[in-house]
């Protein structure tokens, strides 16, 4: 359903593909959680935080293999996010509040 979610990272040598696809299992166990129904905003800002900060944990992985948790990296797990809460049918979610804990 989401195979291509972090493919601009997969395909640019910086991010290391181990660690992509690391980052990309935290984004489908976040959009396991936010496919039950009828779920509260609240919740999936919730999971999402959740889903934050497993990845904020992985801040220094990338940077042992000389990589960042960069600005670009951040809009395209921003995107990757938005997209599985779009695909579930929550279409008024702020991208902003999604990822609001992000520290990178």
């Amino acid at each position: 359903m989401f195979e291509n979610l972090l493919l601009p990272m997969f395909d640019d040598e910086y991010y290391p593909d181990i660690l992509v696809a690391e980052l990309k299992q935290h984004i489908l166990q976040f959009a396991k959680k936010v496919s039950r129904s009828d779920l509260a905003e609240t919740e999936i800002y919730r999971f999402a935080h959740q889903t934050l900060s497993e990845i904020n944990e992985m801040k220094p992985q990338f940077e042992d293999l000389d990589s960042s948790l960069d600005d670009t990296a951040a809009d395209y797990i921003a995107e990757a996010m938005m997209m599985v809460v779009q695909d579930v049918g929550y279409l008024d979610i702020e991208m902003e509040e999604l990822v609001a804990n992000r520290e990178w």
